[in-house]
């Protein structure tokens, strides 16, 4: 649905990664963090779906909700059998200043019935609900991302505890007060199994210890470009972000709306390619990862952290200058024939020095390049000619080593090990020129220039050729902790200033994953379900726990084939539990599971019964398995009612004016998906004052029988009216009402109700004018479904 403020976004918005990368190399981004660590709404919720299986199916599993609440005019909202399905984490909220989400809760199996005073005076079922997950009703609730303590060795574990919801919304109503009293309904029922309400997206882990071991980190979350766009097709992604600080860092400063912070995972391939990022500060790659390494492999030289200032004193990217220091190479000796064969010519020398002041290792073009250009450094070489029968010759002269290097190190990601890996390109040989005043070698000067290149890349190259920084792959996989053995799997990492890590949070080498994650099916239908990565799995299949319905079938293949309709049993819907056990690639035992629900619709509305008084309004909402597009019609709109929009998940009903005869009119919502499948709900506009209630004695449903009675006001309290003076009418639905006010449902237990009316003809006065009071039920079938539907009519 587009709203009148929404501008329609047909791609992904945001930043390609090479966009990305063009700012990033601007100046340092992580805003004084030692690191920072993203990942989005998709991946989160793929942690959150392991994690309520789990809940479902633990001793102290999430029992389905019974209870009522209250609402305005003393209008009541009974629940029976009420499921919270899957928590859907959502940014179009949220502001880069806090760690505000929302969860959305979408209610996926029972019933809800609402009982209020719709028209005249008298207390009557006013519409029904029956969740399924497709078609609503759902809670919205406002969180804040938690950085909770965790375990001794956690530096900190982020959180969600719905308990702690700051703000709450649900389509149950529409009224202020009875949004108010289910938000204390629903915290009442959550305080009632706190830990189940619980949910970890992810921790940083300190017990690997290392030079990138996090010490603490703050959270804060994002919106994606575009994503508080209702018509955008992101709409609600975005992003956890973690700012974090390392073991003897400090903290960096937060970020506000205003600053210049993008959104850090590339919107490559439509959104589909990355889902996560870490930026690794400058200051922390070259001051602590790269200065380490190249003390470690070149010792005994002196490298200076720089930080370069822009014309405004804005600090830039930091590099590594060689202040103090030299390649050497003591003893040097090099033996070769000169102009003729028998001229033997040893060039020595004590101590070859090649001073490194002034080299550089700074980011440059989304790499690592050292740089040591425009410098003259000379030695003197001693040279013993030993020319056959000729005398010795011996001389000394300057030798120039003129270096203008500038070496490029290409990252790779190990796919096997996630290890960054920093490899040099090979240098060419005019990047180091020789020059010397004589040519002692003649036609073999070529070698002797070689041999002195070679002690450049024997005795640095060869140490800083390549370069890996095992600290990276430390944090990303034994700090950075997601449950479930996820982690973060590199795709690619660049250095435009800051180290930029794009990739995923996948399942690790240790894991698998269920694909599709999710699914929901009509009765008889069938999907197939396979792992990633790949692994040899068997499958299986359950339900909840204390479910007795049929789940399905599964093949040993992973084709899951749902109960019918007729093993519903009247049920308008069923959850089961896949589960693939397994060995993974590196032959450890895993297993995951998902979670797939059975509707009786293809197409479902809800609420699939409502009562209007004339030129009212209502709003309904719409759903299928697959998305496909909705039409909405009216069966007679000759009635007068109005649907708008006509299209799309959602629409407002409008009763038609109050007409001058006859006391009920029903409305037929009829919608369409584009295969012609159908669903409906019924509306019940009462035209005009009601006569009276129709009370329900459910005391044979287990048999399927309902006996009904009217009531009457008068001065001294209701009283009965005898069933020999009423007419009973099953207005729409299924089974059967006598004229004693026996209500029988059909043999074959099918979900839907029976709308019953019950007409009062009476004489004002003996042989006066017949004036006739009514009044009506509404009976959710199948009546046994639940043991305390007596509830509802109370």
């Amino acid at each position: 649905m587009t709203f009148s403020n929404d501008t329609p976004v047909t791609t992904a918005s945001g930043d390609s990664r090479d966009a990305l990368l063009t700012w990033l190399q601007q100046n340092p981004k992580t805003l004084g963090w030692d690191a920072i660590v993203v990942y989005n709404r998709g991946r989160a919720n793929a942690l959150l779906m392991q994690q309520y299986i789990k809940k479902l199916t633990a001793e102290n599993y999430m029992t389905p909700i019974d209870g009522q609440i209250t609402g305005p005019e003393g209008s009541k909202l009974n629940f029976f059998g009420i499921q919270l399905g899957l928590p859907v984490l959502s940014f179009e909220n949220a502001d880069i200043e806090h760690s505000k989400a929302r969860v959305s809760q979408a209610i996926t199996a029972g019933l809800a019935i609402l009982k209020s005073e719709p028209v005249g005076g008298y207390k009557g079922i006013h519409s029904i609900m029956r969740p399924n997950g497709a078609a609503g009703p759902t809670l919205w609730m406002d969180v804040d991302l938690l950085d909770a303590p965790g375990e001794v060795s956690d530096a900190g574990v982020v959180q969600i505890d719905l308990k702690k919801m700051t703000d709450f919304n649900t389509d149950l109503f529409s009224d202020k007060v009875s949004i108010i009293n289910a938000q204390e309904f629903f915290l009442e029922r959550f305080q009632e199994k706190p830990e189940l309400q619980v949910y970890t997206l992810g921790s940083l882990n300190k017990s690997a210890d290392s030079t990138l071991t996090p010490k603490n980190f703050i959270i804060r979350t994002q919106a994606a470009p575009s994503a508080t766009n209702r018509a955008a097709p992101n709409y609600g992604d975005g992003a956890v972000v973690l700012l974090v600080t390392l073991k003897g860092g400090t903290d960096g400063g937060a970020p506000t709306k205003n600053s210049d912070f993008k959104y850090l995972i590339p919107n490559d391939e439509n959104g589909t390619k990355y889902s996560s990022a870490v930026l690794l500060s400058n200051r922390t790659l070259f001051g602590k990862l790269l200065l380490n390494h190249l003390i470690s492999v070149l010792p005994g030289k002196t490298l200076t952290l720089r930080t370069p200032t822009d014309g405004d004193g804005n600090p830039g990217h930091v590099y590594l200058e060689y202040t103090q220091g030299a390649v050497t190479q003591p003893e040097y000796k090099f033996v070769s024939s000169g102009f003729f064969g028998d001229f033997i010519v040893t060039a020595t020398c004590p101590l070859l020095t090649l001073n490194l002041e002034g080299a550089l290792f700074k980011a440059s073009n989304n790499t690592i390049d050292f740089m040591w250009t425009g410098k003259t450094l000379t030695n003197i070489i001693d040279y013993h000619n030993t020319r056959g029968e000729e005398e010795d010759f011996y001389s000394s002269d300057p030798l120039e080593f003129r270096v203008n290097l500038n070496v490029t190190s290409a990252l790779h990601v190990d796919p096997e090990n996630g290890l960054i890996e920093f490899e040099q390109v090979a240098i060419n040989d005019n990047q180091i020129e020789i020059h010397t005043p004589v040519n002692h070698y003649y036609q073999n000067q070529f070698r002797f220039e070689n041999d002195l290149r070679d002690v450049l890349k024997l005795n640095l190259f060869e140490f800083t050729n390549h370069i890996t920084l095992p600290n990276i792959d430390t944090f990303l996989l034994r700090n950075l902790l997601f449950p479930d053995n996820n982690s973060m799997v590199l795709t690619d990492a660049h250095v435009p200033g800051d180290l930029a890590v794009f990739g995923n949070v996948d399942p690790s080498l240790t894991s698998f994953v269920i694909t599709p994650d999710k699914a929901i099916l009509n009765p008889g239908g069938s999907k197939t379900f396979t792992v990633e990565p790949a692994a040899t799995v068997s499958w299986s299949v359950k339900g909840l726990p204390g479910d007795t319905l049929p789940v399905g079938t599964i093949t040993d293949k992973g084709v899951y084939t749902a109960p019918t309709l007729a093993e519903l049993q009247g049920h308008d819907a069923q959850q089961a539990i896949i589960t693939a056990s397994g060995t993974t690639a590196r032959g450890l035992a895993a297993s995951s599971s998902t979670l797939v629900s059975i509707v009786s619709q293809t197409v479902s509305l809800n609420p699939i019964f409502s009562v209007a008084g004339p030129s009212s309004t209502l709003q309904f909402t719409a759903g299928t398995v697959d998305d496909r597009p909705l039409k909405w019609t009216l069966k007679n709109p000759a009635l007068g009612g109005k649907l708008e929009p006509t299209t799309g998940l959602s629409s407002t009903y409008t009763a038609p004016a109050q007409q001058p005869t006859g006391m009920f009119i029903l409305d037929e919502i009829q919608v369409t998906d584009d295969q012609g499948n159908m669903g409906h709900a019924d509306v019940l506009i009462i035209n005009k004052i009601l006569g009276g209630q129709v009370e329900v004695d459910l005391t044979d449903a287990a048999n399927g029988k309902a006996q009904l009675r009217f009531m009457k006001e008068y001065d001294d309290g209701p009283r009965p009216i005898p069933s020999e003076l009423l007419v009973w009418t099953l207005l729409s639905g299924t089974g059967s009402v006598d004229a004693k006010g026996m209500y029988t449902e059909p043999q074959e237990q099918l979900t839907g109700f029976a709308i019953v009316t019950c007409a009062y003809p009476r004489e004002e006065y003996e042989g006066g004018p017949v004036s006739t009071s009514y009044g009506y039920t509404v009976l959710p079938l199948p009546l046994s479904q639940y043991p305390d539907m007596a509830r509802a009519f109370q």
